[in-house]
């Protein structure tokens, strides 16, 4: 998944994110497993527990293809800047969790896809560091790119694919699906030539409600769908295609479409016995309101109810994988849930079904700066989640 946004903290009792009466087991369709991609941003780490994001991910190492830490920005001028950390490089290492680096543009710029020899540079010093680190491979992620960057992007990716291709590495890139309700230029990705010059292209398909629209659901199952569809009907290959998943929500306050985000392990210690009770649509889709100082929030947002049945989607058009953005944001739950469906756990999951269920008087939440996957800094627009690595220019 791009297009960051606000994230906000949140005190309050834990409970189970989606549970309520009943449980249900859901079987795994499809054969074989999918493969996982986990994407993790360091500079949210102020946010969450570091203490226990790696953990979680070593807990479900076995399930993780591979992670995708936000570790390079391409600048204006095609030079690339290098964010890499060593601890994790070697935390990666001793847990057997291949790195395939995410790179985004700085600022959300396009300027470098718009000049032969900035294209030239950043492809020279990509590749370069590839070979050096010896990574698995690269996950490229431009976004709030203006229509004149079409070519230039899909030549970048044709050159880069080429030296990429020879090192016997990976390569994919990231695309936000069209028919979102963010202001994003879809059109810049070209599907079909993406498709050749990457061995994945990772559809971002959450965010179809996000801080700048109506409250709404994140990635309601009808909308994944059509967007699923849509790429593989305009060329994407099955074999090709990693479907994203969201592990977080917004809370909208009333009378505005600016919303902060909530990483589903902070909801998920929203919920409680108390005033605010979640429902769900027909898709599993959680929401739930509740009030602060007279004012009326409204909270959507994804769990491990809610990604079962776009798993089974995606194991049923038989594409390749998944890719979860963000680590750290999701829970205990939630692997287990995910695990289940795609194939890289038990071969049912058990997961709470309840359309009901309840949350205390909560107070009103903090609002901090999400970090955005563009530049790497703040921002909104959806994709990767909260998503989407939106605009900012963070240093």
């Amino acid at each position: 998944m791009k297009t960051k946004l606000l994230v906000a903290t949140l005190a309050m009792l834990a409970l189970v994110a989606g549970c309520g009466v009943g449980s249900r087991t859901m079987p795994n369709p499809g054969s074989g497993p999918l493969k996982i991609l986990v994407f993790y941003d360091q500079s949210a780490e102020p946010t969450t527990n570091t203490a226990q994001i790696l953990p979680l991910l070593a807990q479900n190492k076995s399930a993780i293809s591979a992670l995708a830490p936000l570790w390079y920005k391409v600048m204006p001028d095609g030079s690339v800047r290098d964010l890499s950390v060593n601890g994790l490089k070697s935390w990666a290492k001793s847990h057997g969790i291949a790195l395939m680096p995410l790179v985004v543009n700085y600022g959300g710029t396009g300027q470098f896809l718009l000049s032969a020899s900035a294209r030239s540079t950043a492809v020279s010093q990509l590749a370069s560091i590839l070979k050096r680190e010896n990574y698995a491979g690269l996950n490229i992620d431009f976004e709030l790119l203006k229509p004149d960057a079409r070519d230039g992007l899909t030549l970048l990716m044709q050159s880069l694919y080429t030296q990429v291709h020879a090192m016997g590495k990976q390569l994919s890139v990231d695309v936000i699906p069209s028919g979102t309700t963010r202001k994003a230029n879809t059109g810049v990705y070209n599907y079909p030539a993406l498709a050749k010059a990457s061995n994945e292209i990772v559809l971002m398909t959450y965010d179809d409600h996000d801080s700048g629209s109506a409250p709404g659901p994140i990635a309601p199952l009808a909308w994944v769908t059509q967007r699923v569809n849509e790429a593989l009907r305009i060329g994407v290959p099955p074999q090709k295609l990693i479907v994203g998943l969201a592990d977080y929500g917004y809370d909208w306050p009333a009378g505005s479409t600016k919303a902060a985000t909530l990483p589903l392990s902070t909801i998920e210690q929203w919920i409680t016995s108390g005033k605010a009770r979640i429902s769900r649509l027909a898709d599993g889709s959680p929401h739930f309101t509740y009030s602060v100082n007279g004012v009326v929030h409204t909270v959507w947002y994804e769990d491990g109810v809610a990604i079962v049945p776009i798993v089974q989607l995606a194991r049923s058009k038989d594409v390749e994988g998944l890719a979860l953005w963000l680590g750290g944001y999701e829970t205990t739950n939630y692997w287990k849930a995910l695990r289940g469906a795609a194939g890289t756990g038990p071969s049912t999951t058990t997961i709470r079904a309840g359309s009901k269920s309840s949350a205390s008087a909560i107070p009103k939440p903090s609002s901090a700066a999400r970090p955005g996957r563009v530049g790497g800094s703040s921002t909104a627009s959806g994709s990767k989640a909260g998503s989407s690595k939106a605009s900012s220019s963070a240093a």
